[in-house]
């Protein structure tokens, strides 16, 4: 499959399990490209985190923390970054941005992924797990069976053909992007 099939079958994931307009879909997963491309992070694990932080609602808010945009940023706490990356922090490109880039700083000081994500969310628990589940599903929908990734979202179960484990890098993004492209002709 193309790059574009890929992208084709990730809008079509998203758009129905979680009920997104294509366009702005679309958007994010561009954002997510650029984003991961910059900071060395699998774009579907930053689409993964989207999924889980803010249901791919660019303009999404915690009432209790602030917390906004698809990444759900603290606009506070990072409001050096959000300017620097255009100021506005509902939009895509700014939010994706700034987040990728707290979760490279995250991952970087603890020594790993999983470590990494609990700092960005702030808490333990299952957070690192509802990523990886869904990380499995975005790898599924792209590789072209998008009826059962949604199945599986609405089942709340991960894809059982993916690896549990993640290292989150854009390397290993275009590792399995080329290796998805070849093996599928």
């Amino acid at each position: 499959e193309s790059t574009s099939d890929l992208k084709a079958n990730l809008i079509a994931y998203v758009s129905r399990a979680y009920q997104v307009p294509k366009e702005r879909i679309s958007q994010i997963i561009d954002a997510a490209i650029e984003a991961g491309r910059k900071n060395n992070l699998d774009p579907l694990l930053l689409l993964s985190i989207t999924a889980a932080e803010s249901t791919f609602n660019p303009l999404a808010k915690n009432r209790r923390s602030g917390a906004s945009g698809l990444m759900q940023i603290m606009p506070n706490a990072h409001s050096q970054r959000v300017e620097r990356h255009g100021g506005e922090i509902f939009d895509i490109h700014t939010n994706m941005q700034v987040g990728s880039e707290l979760l490279r700083d995250m991952i970087d000081d603890t020594g790993s992924l999983q470590s990494g994500l609990k700092s960005y969310v702030g808490v333990g628990g299952s957070y690192g797990n509802k990523i990886t589940r869904e990380h499995s599903r975005l790898r599924l929908a792209a590789e072209g069976d998008v009826n059962q990734a949604v199945r599986l979202k609405r089942a709340k179960k991960p894809a059982e053909s993916i690896s549990e484990r993640i290292s989150g890098t854009f390397s290993e993004f275009k590792d399995w992007l080329s290796g998805s492209s070849s093996d599928n002709r």
